[in-house]
């Protein structure tokens, strides 16, 4: 299997007693449950049976370049993407239970624009250009994911693109952690692991860590395993912007 040149992908406090190996695996089991859940509409069983696919951790889903053919719905386990950047690998995101990845498929004449390989064990739907016509139009909850999906991929690629214009290492972590919690009304709780985290503030993973245990320090963020909560998200609004007016005055001389 391919290795992130990126760091060490584990937790954000590896071997500091942080309880990052269970409470990863929680996170996995949650997220599993959880896309069982959006997809229970849905006959499953059924759709596990026509179109599911198991795969083995290591496993190579598809390549880079290759023609893309098929797209994918994780029904379990978890699937990191990675593109070649320079002869090198870089890790663009981990995908959990519930995502859609490899839709570049529905596209005529396409390639794949990134490597899928598999962290775990796991289950994937399968679907070609017509299965997938066939199956939105009887399962109408599953079309629904789907298009939410293609829709939350638009705007995460908006935020992505205003992180990564930011200059500030802290701001750029701390907007990405804001954007991801837009719509919590009071405390907030990430599940993300640090290669995810790095591949949308585009900075390597030890960097990643070393912010958000500052932030930790500071006693803007708790960190749990892969998980990040923010107790007072007000507080970490505050910051972005203390740190934004810095930047105007460093800009400004």
């Amino acid at each position: 299997m391919a290795q992130d040149p990126r760091g060490n992908p584990g937790a954000y406090l590896s071997g500091r007693g942080s309880g990052g190996s269970s409470g990863g695996r929680d996170t996995i089991v949650d997220l599993e449950e959880a896309a069982a859940t959006a997809m229970a509409e849905a006959p499953i069983r059924a759709l596990l049976d026509d179109y599911g696919r198991p795969f083995a951790q290591g496993e190579v889903l598809f390549r880079e370049g290759e023609p893309a053919n098929h797209a994918f719905l994780l029904y379990s386990g978890r699937v990191r993407l990675l593109k070649r950047v320079r002869m090198v690998e870089r890790s663009l995101s981990v995908l959990k239970g519930g995502d859609l990845f490899g839709e570049g498929a529905l596209l005529d004449g396409a390639t794949r624009s990134s490597t899928a390989v598999a962290l775990s064990d796991g289950v994937s739907l399968v679907f070609d250009r017509p299965s997938l016509r066939q199956v939105v139009e009887r399962f109408p909850a599953l079309s629904e994911r789907i298009l939410t999906q293609l829709v939350r991929r638009v705007r995460d690629a908006e935020d992505q693109i205003e992180v990564l214009m930011l200059r500030d290492t802290q701001s750029k972590v701390i907007s990405a952690l804001l954007k991801m919690s837009r719509t919590a009304a009071g405390p907030a709780e990430l599940s993300i692991s640090p290669v995810e985290l790095s591949s949308r503030v585009g900075l390597d993973v030890d960097t990643v860590k070393r912010t958000v245990q500052r932030l930790r320090d500071q006693q803007y963020v708790r960190i749990v395993g892969e998980r990040i909560e923010i107790p007072d998200l007000e507080a970490l609004r505050r910051l972005y912007s203390l740190l934004g007016s810095k930047e105007e005055l460093r800009g400004e001389r």
